[in-house]
């Protein structure tokens, strides 16, 4: 339940940057050979020379320096990073997906602390931080493995610059958002043609296309409540993703930590009711990939409420 329902944003604790491809190859680091690893790299990549390291063991180097105050921990901050491995992978860039990050600096791993502790508004650097810095033994989802150090490029934006930027970045994903929910109604329409149910669904303002099998009885949920529900998730294809019902237990959350898609739909429904939605991507996953769904997918649940909580 919890990996497909909750709205869940991948982040790293708040992370990313830009690395440098480099011919040798790095597996995750063990204890004890991360610094001569590091060097590696840095030498590999023609780096070495130039790149500074700090008593705590983090490599950098400043390739603009940058005007004004250097960051407190306790400011919020907006910065551009993008983040590899050691090899060269990519586990998390901003650069990558248009959007700056913004956070408060003491509440990213300690590596990022100190690193951006050493720039100024403007400034651009190359970070080579141990694993002890960032996610150390534990790792990291599956895309940083335990003991790894992580290269990051970091350019730190004045509040200025920042605000523009994130004005900017937002504007281009409301573009795209609608864009692509003008893609999946005309997807869930042709799908409901294909099996037989065009004209008999019924539709909301956001795009979500529904079917009440049974009405059920009593109110409707709100979104501050939480519910009890059978569901049985599938992408257009038949694909199974998630069933609470083949697991043959009935899951309970609170409407208000899961989906777009699933806050709206849900309170259509009234105890003992059954309902199948077809639900945009724009209110499930977005962009997003998780598990068995595939990024811009339409998601059909059926679902039936047992209980208000």
């Amino acid at each position: 339940m919890k990996k497909l329902i909750q709205f869940l944003t991948f982040s790293l604790a708040t992370l990313v940057l830009i690395g440098c491809g480099g011919g040798a190859s790095f597996d995750a680091a063990k204890p004890g050979t991360q610094d001569a690893d590091m060097q590696a790299f840095l030498k590999d990549n023609g780096l070495y020379s130039k790149a500074t390291k700090t008593p705590s063991g983090i490599y950098y180097i400043m390739e603009k320096e940058g005007e004004g105050a250097h960051p407190t921990p306790t400011e919020t901050i907006t910065a551009h990073y993008h983040g590899t491995l050691l090899d060269g992978t990519v586990f998390d860039s901003s650069v990558d997906r248009g959007q700056p990050f913004k956070f408060q600096l003491g509440r990213v791993i300690k590596g990022w602390q100190e690193a951006m502790g050493m720039m100024k508004p403007g400034g651009k650097g190359k970070f080579v931080i141990p694993s002890a810095l960032a996610y150390g033994e534990r790792g990291a989802g599956a895309s940083i493995p335990p003991n790894s150090p992580l290269v990051f490029d970091i350019e730190l934006f004045s509040p200025e610059e920042g605000a523009r930027l994130e004005a900017e970045a937002a504007k281009k994903a409301e573009a795209a958002a609608l864009e692509q929910a003008n893609k999946d109604d005309v997807i869930i329409k042709n799908h409901l043609s294909k099996i037989g149910l065009e004209g008999k669904t019924q539709r909301t303002d956001s795009g979500i296309y529904y079917t009440i099998e049974k009405e059920g009885k009593g109110k409707n949920p709100t979104i501050s409540d939480k519910v009890e529900v059978h569901y049985h998730g599938t992408l257009l294809d038949g694909t199974v993703f998630d069933s609470s019902v083949d697991r043959g237990k009935t899951a309970t959350f609170p409407l208000n930590g899961v989906v777009k898609g699933w806050q709206e739909a849900v309170p259509l429904l009234k105890p003992g009711g059954k309902g199948t939605f077809y639900i945009p991507s724009t209110l499930c996953y977005g962009s997003r990939s998780t598990g068995k769904i595939p990024a811009n997918s339409v998601l059909v649940f059926d679902v039936e409420l047992f209980d208000i909580k």
